[in-house]
Formats: structure tokens, C-alpha cells, sequence
């Protein structure tokens, strides 16, 4: 006669399985979670958020999830809401204040500045503490010059040199000191801001900006001798530099000089637009594949700043200021975005 599995035996079975396979679980999801992150790492990108989907429905608050889908996700938008989301509901977790920095990154890159402005005050009365403080003050002090506040920007950049001098934003800080009193059209302020990075930051990647601002300035002032001095200085250090040099809070502003096109030519100084910025190529493509559609040559470089590569958009290149700025009112007008004009 065959035996059964009794009810006595039955019931073995499951406590058995309650002991045993159930407090694997939680271990179980965080290795996926690790998998997750490891694919993420490795670019691979899709698969990475296949599994962070599939987590999210399971824990919709983990703020580490919803930190990671942000960092995968290429759609900008939906990007910033999962950072938002860690920031709304987790402000406490080790990495919100990384998130609320990708989100001031987001906006400043679209160039809504004001708005930038507004998310990095919030962010120092929530992170003082944080290691990225002089980053967040950086940007916010050049959102201040894009909105033609030099002066509030020439705080934050000061701030930036007082207190955090052995940060990786000093050099960059006291870079866009210069370029506050260019914009202010104080030009041999702004020579002498950009000559301390001479001095002092040899080995800055602000280096090659700080000769190209000089260039500027000395175009400006109409001293055509010291522009070429600096301008042949920056080309024969930094050959590839007139291809690819743009500064973030760079203003180019020429006008107001009569001799501004003979200056220019002097100086051998080029323009091009600055579409957009970005830290995930994909987004970069999408921008370019948009503006070539509409027969324009359009470039993606690469760019390293303080360890993260960032893909800069550029269209055209232009000997004439106002030819670039003639350019970019047509896009805008056409568009209804804001771009840059940055000397190449």
C-alpha cells in the first residue's frame, strides 16, 4: 500500500520553508539590487533599469532604486523626478543631497537659471555639511552671471576661494571671477583675476580658459599685440584647445567696440553655439540627430570636469560674433530655448 505525505509531515514541510527560504528573500533582492548598480557601472544601461523597474514595483520608496533609475534614465525629465523623489521623501539618506545636486545640474543645463538659483539656496540650508557644497555654490554663481547679476555671482565664486580653497572648484571659482568682470565689461579687473591662474593653478584645466580669457580682454581693450602674445601662448600649449575650449560661465560680449571684427581677427578668436550640455551621451546624440535634421552641422565633444565627462553640443563655428549672435535669435525664435555663444 502507497504512502502519502501526511498532514503531520505537510505541515513540516512548511514551517521548514518559513525557516529556511523565506529570510533569503531579503537577501536575494539586495543582491539584485547590486546587480542593478553593477550593470550600471558597466553601462549597460538598459538592463540596469529593466531590473530597477522591476524593483520599484516591489519597494516604490526605496530611495536607492529611485537614485539609480535617475542616473539611468535618459529622459532628462523623468530623470530629475526620480532625484526628486529620493529628495522629497528620503532627505535623510546618504546620497539625497547627491540627488538634489544632479537636479540643480538638470536645470542649469536647460538653462532655466532662476530656477537654478532658487534649487541651490536650498540646497545649502539642507546639505551645509556636504562635500558638494562648492560645486552647488559654482553653479549657482554662474546661473547669477547668465541672469547679469556679476556681482551676486562674484559672492558665491568668493565664497567658493574663502572657504573651500583646497577644493576642486577653486581654480574654476577664481576662473569665473574674470569672467564676472568681463561680463561687467571691467577688463582689466578681469585680466588680473585671469592672471592669478597663471600664477597660482600651473596645472589647472582652468589654465587654457584663463589665456583664452586674456585673449578676450585684450581684444576688448584694442591691445592687439598682447592679444596675439596670449592668443599663440594658449596655441602652442594647448593645440587642441582652440577646437574644443568652451568655458560653462563663460560671456562672450563684444559689442560696444568699433573695432571689434578687426580685434577678432587679430586675436584669431572663433565662436561657436553651445546647444546643451550633458552627462549621459544618449541625450547628447538625440540633440544633435534634432538640429541636423534641420541641415546643421552640429558636434558632440567630450569633456572631463573634476573627474565626470560631460558631452558638450556645439553648432557652428563663426570668426564674427555677430554672426553667431544673429544664429542664436533665430534658434530661440524657433525653438523657444536659450543658447550659448562660447569662444572655441
Amino acid at each position: 500500500m502507497k504512502r502519502g505525505i501526511g498532514p503531520k509531515k505537510t505541515h513540516l514541510l512548511f514551517l521548514l520553508f518559513m525557516l529556511v527560504i523565506l529570510p533569503t528573500f531579503d537577501s536575494i533582492f539586495a543582491q539584485t539590487l547590486d546587480d542593478a548598480i553593477k550593470h550600471y557601472k558597466t553601462g549597460e544601461l538598459g538592463e540596469a533599469k529593466r531590473i530597477l523597474l522591476n524593483q520599484l514595483a516591489e519597494d516604490p520608496e526605496n530611495p536607492e532604486i529611485l537614485f539609480y533609475l535617475g542616473k539611468v534614465e535618459v529622459k532628462g525629465e523623468l530623470s530629475r523626478r526620480y532625484f526628486q523623489d529620493v529628495t522629497d521623501h528620503c532627505p535623510d539618506w546618504i546620497n539625497s543631497d547627491e540627488a538634489e545636486l544632479l537636479i540643480c545640474q538638470y536645470e542649469f543645463g536647460k538653462g532655466m537659471h532662476v530656477t537654478t538659483v532658487d534649487l541651490t539656496e536650498k540646497f545649502e540650508g539642507r546639505f551645509p555639511l556636504s562635500e558638494m557644497v562648492p560645486e552647488v555654490l559654482w553653479i549657482s554663481g554662474c546661473s547669477f552671471l547668465a541672469i547679469d547679476q556679476p556681482d551676486s555671482a562674484l559672492l558665491r565664486f568668493e565664497e567658493i576661494i574663502r572657504s573651500f580653497s583646497g577644493s576642486n572648484w577653486a581654480d574654476w571659482a577664481q576662473l569665473a571671477r574674470g569672467d564676472c568682470f568681463f561680463a561687467d565689461e571691467n577688463y582689466n579687473q578681469a585680466i588680473a583675476e585671469y592672471n592669478k591662474i597663471l600664477d597660482d593653478y600651473k596645472d589647472s584645466e582652468a589654465f587654457p580658459f584663463a589665456l583664452s580669457g586674456l585673449v578676450k580682454c585684450f581684444s576688448q581693450l584694442q591691445d592687439s599685440e598682447k592679444a596675439l602674445l596670449y592668443y599663440n601662448l594658449l596655441k602652442e600649449r594647448y593645440p587642441n584647445s582652440l577646437e574644443s575650449i568652451e568655458s560653462p560661465a563663460e560671456r562672450m560680449s563684444l559689442k560696444n567696440s568699433r573695432d571689434k571684427i578687426q580685434a577678432e581677427r587679430l586675436a584669431g578668436v572663433k565662436y561657436t553655439m553651445q546647444l546643451g550640455v550633458f552627462g549621459i551621451k544618449e541625450n547628447a546624440l538625440k540633440l544633435r540627430s534634432r538640429f541636423e535634421k534641420q541641415g546643421y552641422s552640429v558636434a558632440i565633444k567630450s569633456k572631463i570636469i573634476s573627474g565626470k565627462k560631460y558631452y558638450v553640443v556645439r553648432l557652428g563655428s563663426f570668426t564674427s560674433y555677430d554672426k553667431a549672435l544673429e544664429l542664436k535669435k533665430k534658434l530661440e525664435s524657433q525653438t523657444g530655448e536659450s543658447y550659448r555663444i562660447v569662444i572655441r
